[in-house]
């Protein structure tokens, strides 16, 4: 049997006016962590990174692009690929699975996140505060 190959997308939801970034609380998860989900078989990048964010936040975003990819395969898990995005409209709800979601300071997010994230990823989400 073939292995899958499975693509993660990850929002790094921004509010560039606050310089906040959103995270959520999975349901079953003890931490936050980035907007994320599986991108389906047949869809395109945008189109899933919009599904998952709708889904997960309540809110319709703009894609700004993809700012870090990793590859885990090698681990047995997904390619994952995190895009920066703005929330244009919409209502601010937990929705498929999250139970909660909070706005924080992108300089604080490995504290929140209780994770080290990759060097380049860092830097990046760093810089947005």
């Amino acid at each position: 049997m073939e292995d899958k190959f499975r693509v993660k997308i990850i929002g790094i939801m921004f509010n560039p006016a606050a310089r906040k970034i959103l995270v959520g609380k999975n349901q079953g998860d003890r931490y936050l962590s980035f907007l994320e989900g599986d991108l389906k078989y047949d869809e395109e990048l945008d189109i899933g990174l919009k599904r998952v964010a709708k889904e997960k936040t309540g809110y319709i975003v703009h894609n700004l692009g993809a700012v870090y990819a990793e590859n885990r395969l090698k681990d047995k898990q997904a390619l994952r690929i995190y895009f920066l995005c703005e929330a244009t409209e919409g209502e601010e709800k937990p929705g498929k699975n999250v139970t909660e979601l909070r706005w924080i300071n992108p300089k604080e997010i490995e504290k929140h996140l209780r994770k080290k994230l990759p060097p380049r990823l860092k830097g990046y989400i760093f810089g947005l505060g």
